[in-house]
């Protein structure tokens, strides 16, 4: 799990004129909502994937009045999440009721209290989630891994 506070990128459907289209990293802005205990604060999240780091989503908070928070989740584990419980530990992912046909995910970031619980639109992630899957399918992300860079890390012992 990363917390470093980032830039979001390019919008998903921006693409740079040069750049090879399986090299295109997508980002996705939406509202969501922080719940405690009864109450809903609305605050935007961007979720932004790059075929160079496949296996991870950046998840990017920006908190009224507070520095952006960026948390690292497993694509994997979002998918997972969008049907049925997913995660152990400090990331937690499930569907839940709510506006919409496709109703919300809910997203625990923490392992005990206080942890944080964000609601979203399990639509929009769904259909996001499928964008990088079209770039990347599911269970090829090794073809997109920088190798080298573990090779080194190794070569380093």
């Amino acid at each position: 799990m990363d917390h470093r506070p980032r830039a979001p990128e390019q919008h998903p459907t921006q693409q740079h004129p040069t750049q090879n289209p399986t090299e295109r990293s997508l980002t996705w802005t939406t509202g969501i909502h922080q719940v405690r205990t009864r109450l809903r604060f609305p605050l935007r999240a961007t979720f932004h994937w790059s075929p160079r780091t496949p296996l991870g989503v950046e998840v990017t908070f920006h908190p009224v009045g507070a520095d952006p928070v960026t948390w690292v989740i497993g694509r994997d584990l979002l998918a997972r999440g969008l049907r049925t419980l997913a995660g152990t530990g400090e990331v937690r992912v499930r569907p839940a009721d709510g506006p919409g046909r496709a109703g919300q995910v809910v997203l625990r970031l923490g392992a005990e209290e206080p942890y944080a619980l964000f609601v979203l639109d399990r639509a929009g992630l769904t259909r996001w989630l499928e964008e990088t899957w079209a770039l990347v399918p599911a269970g090829a992300e090794a073809e997109h891994l920088d190798w080298e860079f573990f090779d080194n890390l190794l070569a380093d012992r």
